[in-house]
């Protein structure tokens, strides 16, 4: 240990201080002697400099007085009969222009040279430097015999001359680096003059425009003058054409006007006569109303349900009408509303999801002649939807409600209502549309018992109602619960994309299996009962 002490203390010696019998003297003079020379020069460079930025005082100075020198010959009056040396002051202005011009390249060109001769001597010193230190590294592993002394010199050996090389790379790298920026300075320099003749070419095109917008706002300038000049008599012209085109519009107003109470007349008079037929229908229905009395059972419009009901649906019967949206319930209840009015008997419309003038729609489409029974007072509304909704819109045939959980309201409007129609009919027909919202608004058990009064009021009435209810809304317990208080369910589905309905109660039917139909929104087509048919 001792040993590897002693020589890493040798190692580390610095040869200039403490001599070695292997130094190098020659080259350390060498050295030693480039060092001086490149002191001298940069010393040398610092005198010139200094000497050029004297010149460039001088340079200053004198250009001062040049100027002040002109300015006093501008000020200075002129003698009588003689000129001011205006030639010579010029000349002897641009010899000293020229002589200044001169050394200042002069220096310049010297500034160079000196810059290039220290950077020579810098790179030979550091040549120098570098060729030494391997010299003095190859001296001492042939002198050093020992094998752990071998490894770490050769291992400080192969470090420095990675680092050497490493230092080319990165020196190799910086000149590439430089030659890159002076690359990209040429072509910064090459937009610029791009840009600078872009720059121009707009400015060009830009005069150019002026002018042509001066020359364009002249023609227009010459043609507005000549339009002026030329619209007197065309003015005349056009207002006697314009008040021409004003009287046959108005002789073409008054005839449309004529057309219109025409067309008005006999509109009210097909209506007179419409109205005519009903009622002379009606009286001739008689015979089917004392027949659906006689047999206690009403017919639904469909004459495919009523064979598969045996007749009909009894009189005082409540029927719930249950089914996804969109299967064509409520077209079932609307044939069934409309084959009343037909042979007169009147129609109760309890509503919570609708205003009047919507169900009026789609009753027309089951029976176009819907209003005028409307008109015959066979027609009326109790209303709970178009309040809650902010509708303020007034029908002649409704009786409004505020809001669907107004029980007490719903059932007074009902009661009046059925009284009324009671008094010169044997029974009424009432759809209720729908359950849904009533149990939404409020809760099963307020809901059912609103409609147990409600149903039993209608069956002592002898009126025949439906009552709708969506399917996928309620739980079956909820179903259960509401159908207890009815007579009956007409039980709707969706089965691969057909579509098919089951009687539930009611009374005696043909079949109580699934019937396949189809449905539009003028009425429901129903299948055969027959096995093979029934699903």
């Amino acid at each position: 240990m001792s040993g590897e002490g002693g020589l890493l203390s040798w190692l580390e010696t610095d040869p200039e201080v403490h001599p070695t019998f292997y130094s190098d003297g020659g080259a350390q003079a060498e050295i030693s002697a480039l060092r001086e020379k490149v002191l001298a020069l940069e010393a040398e460079k610092a005198q010139l400099e200094e000497r050029l930025a004297r010149s460039s005082a001088e340079k200053e100075a004198m250009e001062a007085e040049i100027a002040r020198l002109r300015a006093g010959m501008r000020t200075a009056p002129a003698s009588e009969g003689e000129a001011p040396p205006a030639a010579s002051n010029g000349e002897l202005e641009r010899r000293f222009q020229a002589e200044l011009e001169q050394k200042e390249m002069e220096h310049r060109q010297l500034e160079v040279e000196l810059q290039k001769t220290v950077q020579s001597l810098r790179e030979e010193l550091d040549r120098r430097e570098i060729e030494d230190r391997m010299r003095q590294d190859g001296t001492c592993q042939a002198i050093l015999a020992s094998e752990d002394a071998d490894d770490e010199l050769r291992e400080r050996l192969l470090s420095l001359q990675a680092k050497e090389h490493r230092i080319l790379e990165l020196q190799d790298l910086v000149n590439r680096l430089q030659d890159t920026v002076q690359e990209r300075e040429d072509e910064l320099k090459g937009l610029k003059e791009i840009i600078s003749y872009k720059e121009q070419e707009l400015a060009r095109r830009e005069e150019d425009l002026v002018y042509r917008e001066r020359k364009a706002t002249e023609e227009r300038r010459r043609l507005e003058d000549a339009r002026q000049s030329a619209s007197g008599l065309e003015e005349a012209e056009l207002k006697k054409r314009l008040e021409e085109l004003r009287a046959e519009v108005d002789k073409r107003e008054k005839e449309l006007k004529a057309k219109e109470e025409y067309l008005r007349a006999k509109e009210a008079d097909l209506r007179r006569r419409e109205q005519g037929l009903i009622e002379e229908d009606l009286k001739h229905m008689d015979k089917e109303i004392a027949m659906e009395i006689q047999v206690a059972k009403a017919k639904t419009g469909n004459p495919r349900l009523d064979d598969l009901l045996m007749g009909g649906v009894p009189f005082g019967s409540n029927v719930l009408v249950y089914g996804p949206p969109f299967v064509g319930k409520e077209t079932m209840v609307c044939q069934f509303i409309a084959e009343g009015l037909k042979k007169g008997i009147p129609a109760l419309w309890v509503t919570t999801d609708k205003t009047p003038a919507g169900l009026r729609e789609e009753m027309k489409l089951v029976l176009p002649s819907y209003e005028e029974y409307e008109a015959l007072g066979l027609v009326a509304y109790v209303d709970s939807y178009s309040r809650s909704m902010g509708d303020t819109t007034e029908d002649p045939y409704t009786l409004y409600v505020e809001e669907p959980t107004a029980h007490d309201r719903i059932m007074t409007a009902v009661e009046e209502t059925a009284k009324k129609f009671l008094e010169g009919h044997e029974y009424y027909r009432l759809a209720f549309r729908t359950i849904s919202t009533l149990v939404a608004y409020s809760d099963p058990n307020t809901a059912f018992r609103f409609l147990n009064p409600f149903c039993g009021r209608r069956k002592r009435d002898r009126a025949v109602s439906m009552y709708t209810i969506e399917k996928g809304m309620h739980g079956e317990q909820e179903i259960q619960m509401l159908g207890s208080i009815m007579d009956g369910m007409i039980d709707f589905k969706i089965d691969q994309l057909r579509t098919y309905f089951m009687v539930r109660g009611i009374t005696d039917v043909q079949s109580r299996s699934f019937i396949r139909y189809t449905a539009t929104r003028h009425g429901l087509s129903i299948g055969s009962f027959a096995l093979d048919h029934i699903k």
